[in-house]
């Protein structure tokens, strides 16, 4: 037994009721991976990340964004800077995959977790009708709507690229002063 195994034994013999039923919950918390919880929070981390990028590339100061901005305000300042697709439902699939998330991470109540999971399979489904949902299972689901997600934020991205294009050309014009930088 190496030395961090002989201190945890020591130190577990020490505990009093209280500590020992503390560490015996959170080890049956961290011993178990649940493959749907690290598929949906990896996922969620990735789609995270593209919409902070759409937020950062529309406006033009984003040093002035506040660093806290959740993933619920993220896609709402995202979906407000659509110039005709703020409507689509895979906002609502995002907002769905969240909700997914939240429940996976905070752990509370499992009808939760299997009510949040039916309303992400809901809405992709109504995104995808193609899709074969009977011959998968939660975890193939969850990647696919993710990945339905992240490739309407990719064109959505592609978007907000141009607009950012045709504002500088923009200001370039207006602003012959300017060195061309947008300072």
């Amino acid at each position: 037994m190496d030395d961090w195994g002989k201190r945890v034994r020591e130190r577990w013999h020490k505990m009093e009721p209280s500590e020992r039923k503390f560490a015996e919950d959170f080890f049956e918390q961290v011993r178990h991976v649940d493959e749907l919880a690290s598929v949906v929070l990896n996922g969620h981390l990735v789609l995270d990340q593209a919409l902070w990028r759409i937020v950062e590339k529309f406006v033009h100061h984003e040093e002035h964004l506040p660093n806290q901005l959740t993933f619920f305000h993220r896609v709402g300042m995202a979906r407000s800077m659509s110039l005709d697709e703020q409507n689509n439902s895979m906002w609502n699939l995002l907002l769905a995959v969240n909700t997914l998330r939240n429940k996976l991470a905070h752990p509370t109540d499992p009808a939760a977790r299997q009510n949040a999971l039916a309303v992400v399979q809901d809405r992709f489904l109504h995104d995808f009708p193609d899709y074969p949902s009977d011959e998968r299972g939660p975890c193939e689901l969850a990647i696919s709507a993710m990945a339905g997600c992240l490739g309407f934020l990719r064109e959505f991205e592609a978007e907000v690229d141009r607009f950012r294009d045709l504002v500088k050309a923009m200001g370039c014009i207006l602003n012959p002063h300017r060195d061309g930088s947008g300072n």
